[in-house]
């Protein structure tokens, strides 16, 4: 499955440490842009303080890498990508992958019905978002580790269309040539990112 991971090119090392080292860094979930990420509510009368404790170790030991199924969506350039002053590295994860995960989008947050829930895997905690993100169509790798090591090797990265010239050029020269850059356009017609000249 191609999924594609918005980033800024301002901090290059970062970008270079993905392509070189086929790993994307999983963030805590609680450093997340989502203020809700992570919520959940309890509904039966022995929700005392020791089982939010156990709910919330269990939680916290999570991290969490995005990415998006979408390429052209104008505000995912606007949010993930500097402004459109970015890239979109393009991504092929195993759809069968254990820790890869589809987000829900619904308005209600996780429920605990019963004192037992805390003891099955938190991850499903992460694996809804309110209906308001739903324009990001996001996957997520959820796991406990600091980074997701990926084994294909990138094919593509997408150069957003706010990229100068001379910017392009230097990542031309520093990434491995079997990475095909592909410069985008907005279509301001349509409010979308499209690949320039296709």
């Amino acid at each position: 499955m191609l999924l594609y991971k918005y980033r800024s090119i301002d901090d290059l090392w970062l970008t270079l440490d993905v392509i070189y080292n086929k790993r994307l860094w999983c963030a805590k979930w609680d450093t997340l842009n989502d203020p809700l990420e992570g919520r959940y509510e309890t509904f039966f009368s022995n929700a005392d303080e020791n089982f939010r404790k156990i709910v919330e170790n269990k939680r916290d030991s999570y991290r969490i890498c995005s990415f998006s199924k979408s390429l052209n969506n104008f505000l995912l350039w606007s949010h993930y990508s500097s402004g459109h002053k970015g890239i979109a590295i393009e991504i092929d994860i195993p759809e069968n992958l254990s820790d890869l995960c589809e987000i829900n989008y619904q308005p209600f947050s996780p429920i605990f019905t019963e004192i037992n829930q805390s003891n099955h895997d938190l991850r499903y905690l992460f694996e809804t978002k309110t209906e308001e993100w739903k324009y990001e169509e996001e996957y997520r790798i959820i796991s406990n580790d600091e980074y997701f090591y990926f084994n294909n090797s990138i094919r593509r990265i997408y150069v957003g269309p706010k990229v100068s010239d001379d910017r392009f050029n230097i990542l031309r020269s520093i990434i491995p040539q079997e990475i095909e850059l592909v410069k985008t356009e907005l279509d301001i017609t349509q409010a979308k990112v499209v690949v320039k000249n296709a």
